[in-house]
């Protein structure tokens, strides 16, 4: 650990970061200047080195009030200024306490803990819960349905057993991490009449850490994608239905589909354009009741966009027929 470095900075990360924002900074920042990745290149070898130790120092709560007590001492002229803290960042000799020429020797310290709490660092209760969005189907999200889920799942290092360490280095697998990923599958249960941005929990299949007390929960987000022809609004289903002129003035029975299959529904005659049909109990159910929204057909008087010269003398000799003062009440 060296005071003299802004770890923050190195992980590009505000001081008042939160673990999560420090996790997820050093996983972006380690793949960018992993060695694998930058096959030769000194300095981002360097860099990759920089930003491990900054990791370690950072995502270990004690360590970093530590450091952030350190740098606080060493460069506002705090209580370190002067005394013990002030001879190991000038150099000036081995002070007690573990601290050596401005360096923070792990070792050293580790030991000052265990000596003083007896076990040492305190493990969180469990790891952090995974969040998963998926796109799911407009009919399985109405219907219910399984869906199979893959995701990235955080596991223990099997290399370092989650210490992030590798005798006095930091391990070369989870890059002092402690975790690593691995990719997962698993089948997930969709009620029907989930709405869109619903959740649902699976417990223990989120971060799996060996110190900590066993596997958080894997949370996935639903997202309903769009349909061709349903739309929906709450627990109601809406469809626009086009209709012949004729079916309009003298009414009809046509088909319409649903989510349930085919119906036949009446136009009554004179209908007009926007007018709704209900179908009672075809719209969404209500998850965990037996109710159900209702649908609505809606109708659409469908106008020919190149009307042949035959059908323009035919609407010329309808004209003579129809209403003459549909706006009339305007004036």
């Amino acid at each position: 650990m060296d005071p003299k470095k802004n770890y923050y900075e190195i992980l590009g990360v505000p001081e008042g970061a939160t673990a999560e924002e420090i996790r997820k900074a050093f996983r972006r920042m380690a793949k960018k200047h992993h060695p694998d990745v930058n096959a030769g290149d000194k300095s981002a070898e360097a860099r990759f080195k920089e930003v491990n130790e900054a990791n370690e120092v950072l995502s270990d709560k004690k360590k970093r009030e530590e450091y952030d007590a350190l740098r606080k001492g060493a460069f506002t002229g705090g209580p370190f200024d002067g005394g013990w803290g002030g001879e190991a960042f000038r150099g000036g000799g081995r002070p007690t306490g573990g601290f050596r020429s401005g360096t923070f020797d792990f070792e050293d310290i580790l030991g000052q803990f265990l000596r003083n709490e007896g076990t040492g660092f305190t493990p969180p209760d469990r790891g952090e819960d995974v969040r998963v969005e998926v796109s799911v189907d407009f009919l399985d999200m109405v219907r219910g349905g399984v869906r199979e889920v893959r995701y990235r799942r955080p596991k223990t290092c099997p290399e370092c057993g989650g210490t992030g360490r590798a005798g006095r280095r930091g391990c070369p697998v989870c890059f002092g991490h402690g975790v690593t990923e691995t990719e997962e599958r698993v089948k997930i249960k969709i009620p029907a009449g989930a709405r869109d941005g619903a959740t649902i929990r699976v417990p223990s299949k989120g971060e799996e850490r060996a110190s900590r007390g066993g596997a958080s929960d894997l949370i996935v987000v639903l997202h309903m994608l769009s349909h061709p022809y349903f739309r929906r609004e709450g627990n109601d289903i809406l469809l626009d239905v086009p209709i012949r002129y004729s079916e309009a003035v003298k009414g009809a029975k046509i088909q319409v589909p649903t989510v349930d299959g085919p119906v036949m529904v009446t136009v009554p005659p004179g209908s007009s354009s926007g007018r709704k049909l209900r179908l009672k109990g075809k719209g969404v159910p209500t998850p965990g009741t037996v109710e159900r929204g209702d649908q609505f057909v809606v109708l659409h008087v469908a106008v020919p966009k190149s009307p042949s010269e035959e059908f323009l003398k035919l609407v010329d000799r309808l004209a003579q027929y129809e209403e003459s003062d549909l706006r009339g009440h305007w004036d």
